[in-house]
């Protein structure tokens, strides 16, 4: 029961850990939002959507996807986020990357045991590996996040001389997940999802009240 506080005191640091990806797109430190509150929002996405497949019919396995959402960037916790513009200009920074994030759940896990320990070091190469419908989903919607909380930031209108690099993204990299998806009820509904985000919400600001005061 001690290392289960310890661990629960340490995961106190993910509400003070920023994204720190998101300096380097010219945000100040008070915009950006925590670890915790990233994985809050991602995590409350998956249920969301997860209800959505399964009313389609599709196969996928809630308790995983939201387990996996809750911790998917934990690692970060020790240090931050390698930004963008690196990962592109040195893509082997990868390995060393990967190779901390290996690190960093052994040393949380290490505060739990035996089925609880195994499950979540299964989840996290399972993520790593990414195949999975699962695994796929979460990564979708851990970008879906990024891209959400850029339209609450306004940030065609905030940052107007920027390079834009969302679309590119969300077709290069969001939407080509969609393809490795297997189970077809469950491709169908993300493909709606991503569909729907970019025909009435993308590049449109955050539309809070209009939402609210619709009839």
């Amino acid at each position: 029961m001690k290392n289960l506080i310890k661990l629960l005191s340490l995961l106190q640091l993910t509400k003070e850990q920023p994204l720190t990806g998101y300096l380097i797109g010219g945000f100040k430190l008070s915009d950006i939002p925590t670890l915790a509150e990233h994985h809050y929002t991602s995590a409350l996405s998956g249920y969301f959507l997860v209800q959505k497949i399964k009313e389609a019919g599709g196969k996928i396995n809630e308790r995983k996807v939201i387990l996996m959402l809750l911790i998917h960037d934990i690692p970060e916790l020790f240090g931050g986020d390698i930004s963008t513009p690196l990962n592109r200009k040195y893509p082997d920074l990868r390995t060393y990357k990967d190779k901390i994030g290996e690190r960093a759940i052994e040393l949380l896990t290490d505060y739990t045991h035996g089925k609880t320990r195994q499950e979540l070091l299964h989840l996290y190469e399972e993520m790593k590996e990414g195949t999975s419908d699962e695994a796929l989903l979460v990564k979708i919607l851990d970008q879906m996040d990024h891209q959400l909380f850029l339209e609450h930031q306004n940030f065609k209108e905030r940052f107007p001389n920027s390079q834009d690099y969302r679309p590119a993204l969300f077709a290069d990299v969001i939407v080509k997940l969609t393809t490795h998806i297997r189970d077809p009820k469950t491709k169908i509904v993300v493909e709606e999802f991503l569909a729907t985000f970019k025909e009435h919400f993308f590049n449109k600001g955050f539309q809070g009240m209009r939402f609210l005061m619709e009839e």
